[in-house]
């Protein structure tokens, strides 16, 4: 089987290029396709297109987080009525608060991620993942001839722009973290555009963002938990990106690059523009994690999408036999 993931860059590039995109993309054949940044008038698109290839099972997180935001207001709604039956005012105050927590500023409600594939997919419900803007993340189940598993594809906010930004990219994963560090009777899949991290050297190590707040050289922190950033323990801004990768390996979900290649393989998959490569300031921004159950055999970046100006992101592929 083949998993091609993908931040498709679709604010910069608009409808007309999906279905570029799209041919681009299933050329390599693909059993399954993860797009991040896919907005909500370019969903029907690229359904449309997808299927001709054989993609015909589909689910995006924006439709599944408004029938899950719909399904939880209604079933609060009905619990605020019964409390404040008797308090119009209090009522009132209650639903715009209850409102606003589904409503988290800084939220692009118009651009969620989907999964596509050859075979039947369960939706799994977006909430249970805890980050801020809940669209960022889409799961399903995959019921592959081989067997079911799950795959949830994520788009990490990046911290530019903003301190809310920087906030919401932190705790975004320190919510897959949360979600995906518990062992699974299903194998798994997480992929997708996570915005970490800063560099990795041949030695192995992982150079997180936040590298800058922890004094210790070798990145083993000694500081103390009242020392703070941004209102946040600093160990805190370091470990959500470090449980994540390399620490979801202790959960049989593995960087599926690294763990093939090695850290002498020098890797990218984002850079500043379309044009050539300024690989020092290339980053490998998306990833690949499976359980080993799933048996990756190959892993590997397609900068010709880039290269052709489809997305300032290549795709990243695994081929594996479950």
């Amino acid at each position: 089987m083949r998993l091609i993931s993908w931040n498709i860059d679709l604010f910069r590039s608009g409808l007309k290029s999906v279905e570029k995109k799209v041919e681009a993309v299933c050329q390599y054949s693909p059993d399954i396709v993860a797009f991040q940044e896919v907005t909500d008038r370019a969903l029907p698109l690229f359904r449309e297109e997808l299927e001709k290839f054989g993609l015909l099972h589909s689910v995006d997180s924006l439709a599944l987080v408004e029938i899950a935001r719909v399904a939880y207001m209604a079933e609060r709604l009905n619990d605020l009525r019964e409390r404040g039956a008797n308090d119009p005012f209090q009522f009132a105050y209650n639903v715009s608060r209850l409102s606003e927590q589904y409503s988290p500023p800084g939220e692009a409600k118009n651009c969620g991620c989907l999964i596509a594939s050859r075979y039947p997919l369960t939706p799994l419900n977006p909430l249970d993942f805890d980050i801020p803007w809940k669209q960022r993340v889409v799961s399903a189940v995959v019921s592959a001839p081989a067997g079911e598993f799950e795959i949830h594809n994520a788009h990490v906010p990046t911290a530019i722009g903003s301190r809310r930004n920087e906030i919401a990219k932190a705790e975004t994963l320190v919510g897959i973290y949360r979600h995906l560090a518990a062992r699974s009777e299903r194998p798994r899949i997480l992929c997708g555009d996570l915005h970490i991290p800063e560099a990795e050297l041949p030695d192995g190590t992982i150079v997180p963002f936040y590298r800058d707040i922890i004094p210790d050289k070798n990145y083993n922190t000694t500081i103390s938990e009242s020392d703070e950033y941004l209102g946040r323990p600093r160990k805190w801004w370091y470990n959500a990106e470090m449980n994540v990768l390399p620490g979801l390996a202790e959960y049989d979900l593995p960087d599926v690059f690294r763990r093939l290649h090695g850290y002498q393989a020098r890797e990218y998959s984002w850079c500043p523009d379309r044009g050539p490569e300024d690989v020092p300031k290339c980053k490998r921004y998306d990833h690949i994690f499976a359980s080993v159950r799933l048996n990756p055999t190959a892993c590997w970046y397609l900068h010709d999408l880039r290269g052709q100006g489809l997305s300032d992101h290549s795709a990243v592929v695994m081929d594996f036999e479950p």
